[in-house]
């Protein structure tokens, strides 16, 4: 599938993956909407961009239905004739807000609502923009001789894969156990589901995790750049053998 004339959505497009993923698409000559809840940040991606090429319906919550779908809607109004034919699903957070508090001694142990402030956005909010955008997708016409209608593309992370962090890593282990069975229930209307586990990576969300330090990769032996991700994210949409699979983009750290 072509990345340039085609629209996609970012959500999490202000920040971090999501930013970059955002400006490698745009270099790449696509057409992007930014879903996000960071008005301010996102805005300014948007003047720096051109809103010619990206287009922000403004803030959005992804753990709402009703946020989500008007802010698709707005985003195809903006673009009209330019068909959507994929998503990045990039938005997330690694820990709750401190007045939610944990259990235990000093409260540090993960609480129910701690949990599920995580899960809530992490996973409900990633489905509940896989599943409107998934709902437009299957009314495309075909893409080329393979009869692909569009692509989604989630985030997970090597927490979720091995086993860290309660909240977050769960959250992201349900991401990548999503990817499969996404794949299968696509399967026929011709689009297609992968997922990428990043290790850790120079983005904003790496230095509000407290005294937590991720450690450097096996090798290149230091932390992923953004447009690492972004450019593997260009060749999961343009490859369309790559299906029902979890990309570890991790330098062969494991946790």
């Amino acid at each position: 599938m072509k990345v340039e004339n085609n629209l996609f959505i970012v959500s999490g497009g202000a920040s971090g993956l999501g930013r970059q993923t955002v400006c490698s698409l745009v270099n790449k000559g696509a057409y992007v909407g930014i879903i996000d809840i960071n008005a301010e940040a996102s805005l300014a991606l948007v003047e720096q961009l051109d809103e010619k090429y990206v287009h922000f319906p403004g803030s959005v919550d992804v753990t709402s239905e009703e946020q989500v779908e008007q802010a698709i809607q707005e985003i195809k109004i903006k673009f009209q004739i330019i068909p959507l034919v994929g998503a990045v699903l990039c938005s997330g957070v690694l820990m709750p807000p401190s007045h939610i508090e944990g259990y235990g001694p000093k409260s540090q142990l993960t609480s129910y609502q701690q949990f599920k402030h995580i899960v809530d956005i992490n996973l409900l909010g990633t489905y509940n923009v896989i599943q409107k955008i998934s709902n437009i997708l299957i009314q495309n016409q075909p893409l080329n001789e393979d009869g692909e209608r569009g692509v989604i593309i989630t985030v997970s992370s090597i927490t979720g894969l091995d086993g860290s962090l309660v909240g977050y890593g769960t959250s992201k282990a349900g991401i990548a156990g999503l990817t499969l069975p996404l794949a299968r229930e696509l399967a026929i209307f011709g689009i297609r589901s992968m997922c990428i586990a990043p290790g850790p990576f120079e983005t904003p969300i790496s230095t509000t995790a407290g005294d937590m330090k991720a450690p450097p990769c096996l090798f290149p032996s230091r932390h992923g750049h953004p447009t690492e991700f972004a450019d593997t994210v260009i060749h999961l949409i343009t490859s369309s053998m790559l299906n029902g699979s979890i990309i570890r983009l991790d330098g062969g750290l494991r946790i």
